[in-house]
């Protein structure tokens, strides 16, 4: 067995676990706050957080989860040539917060997450994600409505950057995900009944 076999394997391993560990969940007992999933979109994440109007804590949170995205990706360029295997690494991390092993597989949304894993995987698509996010919920003040259009235009995205078939399936695999995890709020969004960013939820 090689040790990029090896290597990947056990950085693959780090991601998923490291991924797993919920900041929103951590945080909010050690301020003795609220469980995030007991209120608002019951979704374990930095806008859960704000939802409560703790908004310190909100950015904690979403650099945190950011960073779970990252950390892993840099591990990997490191020990790993294949850009492939190292974008699959930055998936696991992904994997690990919406499907996380220490809440019983369930987890939040992975947008953070996800935007870290760009980011350190290349940094100009990173901002560019950030940008058509930013830009989105800057028009229409729903963070959801801005993850999915985000993870809509990613594909494309990467296919622009790279036109290489394998990295932009990885991350339409990701988009897939992502899009599929935010079903209730495009149900929401169609009805009306989506909480925009910096208003308290409607449930």
């Amino acid at each position: 067995m090689s040790t990029e076999i090896i290597s990947f394997a056990t950085l693959l391993t780090i991601s998923y676990l490291f991924g797993s560990v919920n900041s929103s969940i951590i945080f909010s007992k050690i301020y003795k706050l609220k469980d995030p999933r007991s209120y608002g979109s019951k979704n374990p994440g930095a806008t859960n957080i704000l939802r409560s109007g703790n908004k310190i804590l909100a950015l904690i949170i979403l650099i945190s989860d950011m960073l779970k995205g990252i950390l892993p990706i840099i591990m990997a360029f490191y020990f790993l040539e294949s850009k492939l295997l190292v974008q699959i690494i930055g998936l696991a991390a992904v994997a690990g917060h919406i499907f996380p092993i220490f809440y019983k597989f369930h987890g939040g949304k992975g947008v953070a997450t996800s935007f870290g894993s760009i980011l350190g995987f290349d940094l100009i698509l990173g901002l560019i994600c950030l940008m058509t996010w930013l830009i989105t919920a800057f028009l229409f003040r729903y963070s959801a409505l801005s993850a999915i259009v985000t993870f809509t235009f990613l594909p494309i995205y990467t296919w622009l950057s790279y036109e290489i078939y394998t990295i932009t399936y990885v991350y339409l695999v990701l988009s897939i995900v992502v899009i599929y995890k935010h079903r209730s709020n495009i149900k929401n969004l169609i009805n009306n009944k989506e909480t925009k960013i910096g208003n308290k939820s409607k449930k």
